[in-house]
C-alpha cells in the first residue's frame, strides 16, 4: 500500500474523525488491543496521506462504546455533514413537562455556546479583527451543530404531542 495517497480534502476530515475517534477510546494501542488489528493498521486508518479507511463495524464498535464522550459521535457526526446534516439522537428525557424543560434549558446552554463563538469571531481584538477566519467558523459551526441537535429532540417531544403521545 502506498505511503503517499492523495486524498481529497473530505476523506482527510473523515479519516480525522477516526483517529479522534480512536483518541476518545484510549488511543491506538487499545484499539489495537480490543478489536484484534494491528496498531500499525489502526494508525493508517487516521493517516491523512494513506489510502486505508475504517469499515463500518470497526466505527460501530468503537462509537459504540465512546457514547457521551466530547465529539462523538465522531465518525457518524463526520457522515452526516458530508451529506448536509447534523447527527440528533433520540431525545433523552421524558415528553412530560420536566423533560421538555430539561431540554429548553439544554437549548439555552447551546444558544449561549453559539453566540460566544460567533461574539468572540467578531471581536475586534480578535486574531483577524471583526472579520471571521476559518477556526472561528468552524467552532461557531459545531456550536450550532450542537444546538441543532437539541432543538430536533425538543421538535420530536413536541411532535409527539401532536400525535398522541405520552
Amino acid at each position: 500500500m502506498s505511503r503517499n495517497a492523495t486524498l481529497t480534502p473530505e476523506q482527510q476530515t473523515g479519516k480525522a474523525a477516526f483517529k479522534a475517534l480512536a483518541k476518545a477510546y484510549g488511543g491506538q494501542e487499545a484499539v489495537a488491543e480490543e478489536t484484534g488489528f494491528r496498531q500499525q493498521e489502526i494508525s493508517d486508518c487516521g493517516l491523512p496521506n494513506v489510502a486505508k479507511f475504517a469499515s463500518v463495524d470497526l466505527v460501530d464498535f468503537l462509537e459504540d462504546r465512546t457514547v457521551g464522550l466530547p465529539g462523538w459521535p465522531h465518525v457518524t457526526s463526520w457522515l452526516c455533514r458530508r451529506r448536509g446534516g447534523v447527527f440528533v439522537p433520540l431525545p433523552r428525557g421524558g415528553a412530560d413537562a420536566d423533560g421538555m424543560m430539561r431540554t429548553v434549558a439544554e437549548m439555552a446552554a447551546e444558544f449561549g455556546d453559539v453566540s460566544r463563538a460567533v461574539a468572540d469571531a467578531v471581536c475586534p481584538h480578535g486574531p483577524d479583527g471583526e472579520e471571521v477566519n476559518a477556526a472561528e467558523a468552524r467552532t461557531a459551526l459545531a456550536a450550532l451543530d450542537d444546538l441543532d441537535r437539541v432543538s430536533a429532540q425538543l421538535r420530536h417531544k413536541l411532535q409527539s404531542k401532536i400525535k398522541g403521545g405520552q
